[in-house]
């Protein structure tokens, strides 16, 4: 299994222990998510799974930031707390991830809930010389740490460019903030908390630093999150990281590409922003879950209509097989049930998952390549459709199991329910429309196909006979 290393600039083979340690920085809980955070979570929730199918056992931690100036800004704007706007968005971010199928992680650590671990390492840093106070607040050097600069891999001209907090009190341009000192509207917000440096708040970078070794210590073996990220808070995050724990805190650091609106950077100042339920609720979630994965997740990714309309006639393809070779598997059932359908004992054919499962793993420990895994997909998709009415029962279950195992790493149906076996009753009703559909009567046949959707069956016709499914309308 090879990934692409941020720190290190290139791709390498992973070597991990049977547990694998993972923290994914979690979003600003200011607003309602976008699709640009859709595609950190669903990358990282797939690398997840993919680890977990390969055998590892993982520890997943992702953060909420629940203090922070937009949250403040907001919080004053709207006249409520800190806390009040935190608590709300966190709660719609838990509705868009079970929409998209993201499961939720093993912990997910706030900072407000974590204020004594961050403080502590704030004292830590200071007493190593890595930081100094300064009316309240405290900064850390960015020179006291000699290999700053090596994930975002900018140079030291560059490093003194990109700053964001400008400050005449800094020792150097580059320095940034462990603990800020409490503001007017910290205050209205009710979001400052007690340090030996005065009233104030974390500041964001040492959030992450405390959260994930509180977690998984250090090192650990997997750092997630969106390009923006790597610089400063990534690269911030590894200064503190380090002189904490006098050791390279990650080993793999594997950030994700952007999202892009018809070839445009999303941002607020465009007016482009599109919010993960807005696409969810026109496409469904797993059509954006799938869309998402359609590109690497190193390489850009261009929302469009036709690209999602591309996106849910490819899904649906996925499971109308899902849904085609479970119907026939339920057909064979109830026909054995009833004794009234012919099995087949020997087909000739031999069904082979072990090539797909294999191509599959191909595409996954290649940089975990998802639009290869989707086409592999795609083709055992095909595949399935072939062997439908041509396999005996086992291996129709067999193509059944491994299909949605496989679909399932990538994040699709797990919710699935299994097309039932009918009793008796309900074969004599089909009987009887196929009789009447043999005979035109189409009204009679319609409202026998009437009764079956009032109890959440849907009958389909298929050259193989009459066959039937959930109706997920009606469900």
């Amino acid at each position: 299994m090879r990934a692409y290393n941020t720190l290190t600039k290139r791709e390498e083979e992973l070597e991990l222990n049977k547990t694998v340690k993972i923290y994914v920085c979690g979003i600003t809980a200011y607003d309602y998510s976008h699709i640009g955070h859709a595609r950190s979570s669903v990358f990282f929730d797939t690398l997840r799974r993919y680890l977990e199918y390969k055998g590892h056992n993982v520890v997943y931690v992702q953060n909420f930031t629940d203090v922070d100036d937009k949250i403040i800004r907001r919080a004053v704007k709207e006249g409520k707390t800190q806390k009040e706007i935190a608590e709300k968005f966190i709660e719609e971010y838990f509705k868009d991830m079970e929409a998209l199928n993201v499961r939720k992680a093993d912990f997910h650590p706030k900072v407000t809930e974590n204020i004594d671990e961050i403080i502590n390492a704030v004292k830590k840093l200071i007493d190593k010389g890595y930081a100094y106070v300064v009316d309240g607040d405290v900064y850390f050097h960015v020179p006291a740490f000699n290999d700053y600069g090596k994930l975002s891999g900018f140079s030291l001209e560059e490093l003194n460019r990109h700053r964001i907090e400008p400050d005449p009190r800094k020792r150097d341009v580059k320095d940034f903030t462990l603990w800020k000192a409490a503001k007017d509207d910290d205050i209205k917000a009710k979001a400052t908390f007690n340090s030996p440096w005065g009233e104030g708040r974390p500041g964001w970078h040492i959030e992450c630093s405390v959260l994930a070794t509180k977690y998984l210590g250090a090192p650990f073996d997997i750092h997630g999150g969106g390009k923006d990220l790597i610089f400063p808070h990534h690269e911030n995050e590894r200064a503190q990281s380090y002189a904490l724990f006098d050791v390279e805190p990650v080993r793999y650091w594997i950030h994700n590409d952007f999202v892009t609106i018809n070839k445009k950077k999303m941002s607020k100042s465009l007016g482009n922003i599109i919010r993960i339920r807005d696409v969810v609720e026109k496409y469904g979630g797993e059509v954006l879950r799938y869309f998402l994965l359609t590109a690497h997740y190193r390489s850009p990714l261009d929302f469009n209509e036709d690209a999602l309309e591309k996106a849910k006639r490819s899904y649906n393809s996925l499971k109308n097989s899902l849904e085609v070779l479970d119907m026939e598997i339920a057909a064979i059932k109830t026909g054995m049930e009833m004794r009234k359908v012919e099995v087949k004992e020997n087909t000739g054919i031999e069904v082979d998952c072990e090539k797909f499962i294999k191509r599959f793993e191909d595409a996954m420990d290649d940089d975990f390549n998802t639009p290869k895994a989707l086409a592999v997909l795609h083709e055992f998709s095909n595949f399935v459709n072939k062997m439908v009415g041509n396999a005996k029962l086992d291996e129709l279950e067999k193509l059944f199991n491994t299909y949605k195992k496989l679909c399932s790493v990538l994040g699709f149906f797990e919710k699935y329910e299994r097309i039932p076996i009918l009793d008796a009753k309900s074969v004599e009703l089909i009987k009887e429309r196929e009789k009447a559909r043999k005979a035109k009567d189409f009204e009679k046949a319609d409202k026998i196909r009437d009764r079956f959707k009032e109890r959440g069956i849907q009958l389909v016709d298929t050259p193989r006979g009459t066959r039937w499914k959930l109706d997920r309308l009606a469900t």
